[in-house]
């Protein structure tokens, strides 16, 4: 079956997305969890929450994903797992195949003590979810190789620059058109000039902008303050080497 393009992201649904995400009142339990100081590892170890998304930016990605109901999707960095419970929450309502959220995290049980995968369990919310224990350059392209596609991304992983452009261009090539990229960090050292060449460079990724331009200026560049950036894919890249 051909696979049907996610409805393109214009202004009237960032509106509904903005409402939505402000009225969540369905993640409290998820909420309590984030603002927690320590979580449990594999075996009930104490794993100190540190590097986790915060309560207001995990609602964000249940909504979008609530909203946009991908089939499949791909997590690049597990952690703890709080972001990735946002996200199999709210994948769980509509959706219930296995493998349909795959995790990748080369640390998940050498630094994190399988925290991410401990939490999913205990919610009764593991059964989507395949973790990947490998470094994204090179999971991504055996996915690549076996034909995995996807239709919704968030990029957490290694925050260097070389490494963030390395996920999100490698996440494009296992993208569906019209699928979504969310980039966490997006102000931190290396994500933020990523961002901008993605801005400048990659056409076929069009940035959405939740607000009026005024609005987003002055919350971007003014109060410096973005979590989260969002990306829709609106064609394959064909660019040739000469950048054209």
């Amino acid at each position: 079956m051909p696979y049907d393009p996610m409805k393109a992201f214009n202004r009237k649904l960032a509106a509904q997305f903005l409402t939505s995400w402000r009225s969540c009142a369905e993640t409290a339990d998820l909420d309590q969890i984030a603002g927690a100081k320590t979580t449990l590892g594999e075996g009930g170890t104490p794993v100190d929450l540190r590097c986790q998304i915060n309560a207001r930016y995990g609602r964000f990605l249940y909504v979008l994903v609530r909203m946009f109901q991908p089939s499949r999707v791909i997590e690049i960095g597990m952690a703890n797992g709080i972001s990735s419970a946002y996200i199999a929450k709210a994948q769980n309502t509509y959706e219930r195949t296995q493998n349909a959220h795959t995790i990748i995290d080369p640390f998940q049980s050498s630094q994190w003590h399988n925290a991410g995968k401990a939490l999913l369990k205990r919610l009764e919310l593991d059964h989507n979810v395949k973790v990947v224990e490998d470094y994204s350059l090179r999971a991504i392209p055996e996915m690549e190789k076996r034909g995995e596609k996807f239709d919704f991304a968030f990029i957490d992983g290694n925050h260097c620059l070389d490494y963030t452009l390395s996920d999100l261009v490698l996440t494009d090539r296992v993208l569906h058109v019209g699928g979504l990229i969310v980039l966490d960090d997006s102000t931190d050292f290396g994500v933020k000039p990523a961002v901008k060449y993605i801005d400048k460079h990659r056409h076929n990724l069009k940035r959405i902008k939740f607000d009026i331009s005024i609005g987003h200026f002055i919350r971007e560049v003014t109060n410096r303050r973005r979590r989260l950036t969002v990306y829709q894919k609106s064609s394959e890249d064909e660019r040739g080497a000469d950048g054209i």
